[in-house]
């Protein structure tokens, strides 16, 4: 049998890997390169400080004293002329209070205030930015968590840069820089992934998502669209959801310049994450914007390519061996490309990933994410649909 003659199965397998294959590649070179293609449009950072806004800070705690006393300083410590920071705190132990008190000897433009344990009817955290929101003095507010940290002391500059006359919100980026043990590094790619895909989305003039850890938008933007109003219903979703509502191509743009990223806190369960995720991917279905859409059939076309490989090397081993050979070069381009600009990114946004563990951290992410839109379906109202307490 001639090494040229292939039979109609090997043909059409050929042809379904090819496609497979292309679809994403393109994904790839599209989508996740863009963010590092376009690193180098970045805003620059304003220099001249005295025409720099005024700024609120609104940090959510959740009534931890050790995260605020250790992220806290780099806030109150940021090289901006004019701005206040206001802590909401979820609940107010007399250990928190005692720290903030303390900052705020040393900090006079620290606010804060918190929300009573008792409080019912509406997502806490939402209640908290709302509170927050209220109580900021100034019209461009960012936001960020109690567990997390700017990475250098000029991120409220590098933020405020982005804003033109037409800006109402600018998207960052809240890195995971940890890399021991294979748990931080999972958590780590799959930040990277998520991340990459919203930043990306936006570039492309269709924002549809963003990170409550590192995010600016105009006090007068959140109260045009009456703040949370349209899903009060929901648990979560005061970045995601509200992102999705009011984010324009017009109104919306990007930072990741090194200035401009914080840092989360590390993370000692899988579980705490995989809490997070199961909880914005439940919340999918209410979202007005579908493109988030073409990252589910990303999932799709990943794993029929696997499995267009796999058959075209067991059919090859049986009877071609070049579709075998031809399937393995496939497959095995598709992830130098792909692990090639994974690794680009991943350097650009402060998280180090690999060359040697990009491979296994892929498949091991891919197969996380099937786990979680699996449990999310299980678990769907208990995540997202917000019951009252009686």
């Amino acid at each position: 049998m001639s090494l040229l003659q292939f039979s109609h199965l090997e043909l059409g397998l050929a042809g379904f890997t090819a496609l497979l294959f292309l679809i994403v590649l393109l994904y790839c070179l599209v989508l996740y390169r863009r963010p590092w293609r376009l690193r180098s449009q970045q805003p620059a950072m304003k220099q001249d400080l005295s025409s720099c806004p005024s700024v609120s800070v609104v940090v959510y705690a959740h009534d931890n004293e050790e995260s605020l006393e250790k992220h806290l300083p780099a806030l109150l410590n940021q090289d901006y002329p004019d701005f206040e920071v206001i802590v909401v705190n979820d609940g107010m132990s007399e250990a928190c209070s005692n720290r903030l008190s303390l900052f705020k000897r040393d900090y006079p433009y620290l606010y804060y205030t918190f929300i009573p344990k008792e409080a019912r009817y509406i997502s806490k955290k939402k209640l908290a930015l709302t509170l927050g929101i209220k109580a900021a003095r100034h019209q461009v507010i960012l936001f960020t968590e109690a567990d997390c940290e700017p990475m250098t002391a000029n991120w409220i500059r590098a933020m405020i840069s982005s804003y033109q006359k037409k800006t109402g919100i600018v998207l960052g980026y809240a890195s995971y820089p940890y890399q021991k043990g294979w748990m931080n590094k999972l958590i780590a790619y799959d930040n990277l992934k998520f991340g990459l895909q919203y930043l990306s989305a936006a570039l492309l003039d269709h924002p549809f998502s963003g990170s409550g850890k590192n995010l600016s938008y105009t006090k007068s933007l959140f109260f045009k669209n009456k703040g949370f109003y349209n899903q009060l219903f929901l648990k979560i979703g005061e970045d995601s959801q509200f992102i999705d509502e009011v984010a324009t191509a017009q109104n919306t743009v990007v930072n990741y310049s090194p200035d401009a990223l914080v840092k989360k806190e590390e993370y000692y369960r899988l579980k705490k994450w995989s809490q997070e995720r199961i909880g914005l991917i439940s919340t999918r279905s209410h979202a007005r914007k579908r493109f988030y859409r073409l990252f589910l059939f990303e999932n799709l076309c990943y794993w029929l390519f696997w499995i267009a490989v796999i058959a075209s090397v067991v059919v090859g081993c049986m009877g071609n061996f070049l579709l075998s050979v031809y399937a393995g070069l496939l497959f095995i381009a598709y992830y130098i490309i792909k692990g090639y600009y994974f690794m680009q990114s991943s350097r650009m946004l402060a998280q180090k990933i690999s060359f040697i563990s990009f491979f296994p951290l892929d498949v091991a992410d891919n197969i996380y994410s099937l786990y979680l839109d699996i449990v999310s379906c299980f678990k769907k109202k208990q995540n997202y649909v917000f019951l009252i307490e009686k």
